[in-house]
């Protein structure tokens, strides 16, 4: 059984992804994730993710997260003789609607090695989208470069 976000409705796999969900959240400058917090649990930043978990857990509704997951994603499965099969991919990759990582506030909260981990993602996302604005279908194929540390 999983949990659906009490603030956004985001269907999360169990308790403790609830409380990342919600915690990480807030602390990426979502005001009304973090007043909800703040309205429930005092010092949740201090809180380990079990701990938050055990506080916010009764005021979300429990979902079967793999159907909640399956309703979101929507998408239909190719035919078996490999034809084309036809649904919308509007919205499964967005690239305009996400703010540049660059200008993705720094929290303060982190240390090197985790500074050093999101300045790795924020150049994966960047090959990505620009691979994707390129027409490239493989999104993915600036990922393997910035993880082998090679700066092509």
């Amino acid at each position: 059984m999983g949990y659906r976000c009490p603030v956004c409705g985001s269907p999360q796999q169990d308790d403790e992804h609830l409380a990342n969900h919600l915690a990480m959240t807030a602390m990426l400058h979502a005001e009304d994730h973090e007043a909800w917090l703040d309205d429930r649990v005092a010092d949740w930043g201090d809180y380990t993710p079990p701990e938050l978990a055990a506080e916010i857990v009764d005021d979300a509704e429990e979902i079967d997260y793999d159907a909640a997951t399956a309703e979101d994603a929507e998408v239909e499965i190719p035919t078996e003789d490999g034809g084309d099969h036809d649904h919308d991919h509007a919205g499964t990759h967005p690239t305009e609607e996400i703010a540049d990582p660059a200008e993705v506030p720094d929290s303060g909260f982190i240390d090197e090695a985790a500074e050093q981990a999101v300045a790795e993602a924020r150049e994966m996302t960047r090959k990505r989208r620009e691979n994707a604005t390129d027409g490239d279908d493989d999104a993915t194929g600036g990922a393997d470069d910035a993880a082998d540390g090679d700066d092509a």
